[in-house]
C-alpha cells in the first residue's frame, strides 16, 4: 500500500471507531494520521476544532478574551505563549469550560519546540478535550443541578452513576459521533490540500 492507500484506510477505521464509539481506537487512528501530516496541517485541523467551542465559550465567560487572542496567534503565526494567562487558571464553573482551557493548554504544549510525536500527542488530546467541552457543556448544561453536585462531590458513588448517564445519553452519543466524523473529514480535507 502506498501513503495514500494508507491514510484511506485510517479515515476509514477512524470514521468507523467514530460510529462505535470507541475513543481509544479514534485517538490512536486521529494520531497515525496526524503524524503523516506536515505539522502546521494538523494543527489546522485540531483549531478547527477548538474555534467550534469558542462562542459558547464567551457567552459565559464574556471577560475570557484571551481564548480568541491565543487561537488567533495559533492561526496567524503558528506560536502560542508557553504558559496560559494568569486568567486561564481560574476554576471554570460552567459545564465544558475547564475542558476547553485544557483543549487551549494542549494546543500550546503542541506549538513548543521538541520532537514531533510528543507534539502530535498534545494535538490529539487538544481535539479530544475540545469534543469533551462541546458534549459536558451540551449534556450538563441542561442539568446544572447534577453538575454542581458532580464538581463538589466527584468521589461520591452517585458521580459514577450521573458519568454514565451522560456518556449513554443519546443525544450525548450522536454529537460525540458526529464530531468525531467531523474531526476525519477535515484531517482528509488537509490531507487532499497536501497532495496538491
Amino acid at each position: 500500500m502506498n501513503g495514500d492507500e494508507t491514510q484511506d484506510v485510517l479515515l476509514r477505521q477512524l470514521r468507523q471507531a467514530a460510529e462505535a464509539r470507541d475513543p481509544e481506537r479514534c485517538q490512536f487512528l486521529l494520531k497515525s494520521l496526524l503524524m503523516d501530516m506536515e505539522f502546521y496541517s494538523a494543527l489546522a485541523v485540531v483549531i478547527e476544532r477548538a474555534q467550534s467551542f469558542l462562542e459558547t465559550f464567551e457567552r459565559y465567560y464574556p471577560e475570557g478574551r484571551f481564548a480568541r487572542q491565543i487561537l488567533t496567534q495559533m492561526v496567524t503565526t503558528g506560536t502560542a505563549p508557553s504558559r496560559l494567562p494568569p486568567e486561564a487558571q481560574r476554576d471554570f464553573e460552567y459545564p465544558g469550560g475547564a475542558n476547553y482551557m485544557k483543549a487551549l493548554s494542549d494546543l500550546a504544549h503542541a506549538l513548543q519546540p521538541g520532537p514531533l510525536p510528543p507534539r502530535i500527542g498534545f494535538l490529539v488530546e487538544a481535539a479530544v478535550n475540545a469534543i469533551m467541552a462541546e458534549l459536558v457543556e451540551h449534556y450538563y448544561g441542561q442539568r446544572m443541578e447534577a453538575w454542581q453536585f458532580l464538581r463538589a462531590n466527584p468521589e461520591a458513588p452517585e458521580a459514577r452513576e450521573f458519568a454514565y448517564a451522560f456518556w449513554t445519553d443519546e443525544e450525548v452519543a450522536l454529537l460525540d459521533t458526529d464530531h468525531w466524523l467531523s474531526l476525519a473529514d477535515s484531517v482528509e480535507a488537509q490531507l487532499r490540500r497536501q497532495l496538491r
